[in-house]
């Protein structure tokens, strides 16, 4: 698993892995912020 946040790490510029999820989420293709649960919880 230490890995795979690493991998997170590095790829998204990121210095920990709630920030690296956000910012991989948002690289994705067709990904909007409003469909973040993190960045719109309800």
């Amino acid at each position: 698993m230490n890995d795979v946040a690493d991998t997170l790490y590095v790829s998204t510029g990121t210095p920990d892995i709630d920030a690296a999820l956000i910012a991989a989420r948002h690289q994705l293709s067709g990904a909007h912020p409003l469909d973040d649960p993190v960045l719109n919880p309800g």
